[in-house]
């Protein structure tokens, strides 16, 4: 999957398919659109600084998370299979085996990669800084 950068203007002219939900528009800055051989999709977010982080899951179906947003896309079925307006930062996310750990600034969101649904959210004591596993999770 590749990044591609537009400007706002070829972002509301394009006809496809935005994978975040634009009730934060008037905060977004950059634009862009993710293609995955001929499907595209387009991509708007806030920070000046972070680029969105995109992980492939299969050939098809990707994750991708910046600033409050987190969304995972399948480009076959040209549909988006699941979508969190989140409550804190979006940090980094990280599969591990079934699962999808999406780490905010303040809890990590534990997705069942079988049927696309939230199993767990785990409080943080303080800011997020790294995840790290010592062992394979079943």
């Amino acid at each position: 999957m590749k990044l591609e950068f537009i400007d706002h203007n070829t972002y509301k002219e394009l006809d496809f398919e935005a994978i975040f939900d634009d009730i934060h528009n008037e905060f977004y800055r950059k634009y862009g659109k993710i293609i995955n051989v001929n499907s595209y999709i387009k991509i708007a977010w806030s920070s000046d600084l972070l680029l969105p982080q995109v992980l492939d899951l299969s050939s098809k179906i990707c994750a991708i998370g910046i600033d409050q947003n987190f969304a995972i896309y399948d480009f076959e079925k040209k549909h988006r299979i699941m979508y969190l307006d989140l409550m804190f930062l979006f940090c980094e996310m990280v599969k591990v085996n079934q699962k999808l750990f999406i780490a905010t600034e303040l809890e990590v969101i534990v997705v069942d990669l079988e049927d696309y649904n939230i199993i767990d959210t785990i409080s943080l004591p303080d800011m997020y800084d790294k995840m790290w596993f010592f062992r394979n999770l079943e």
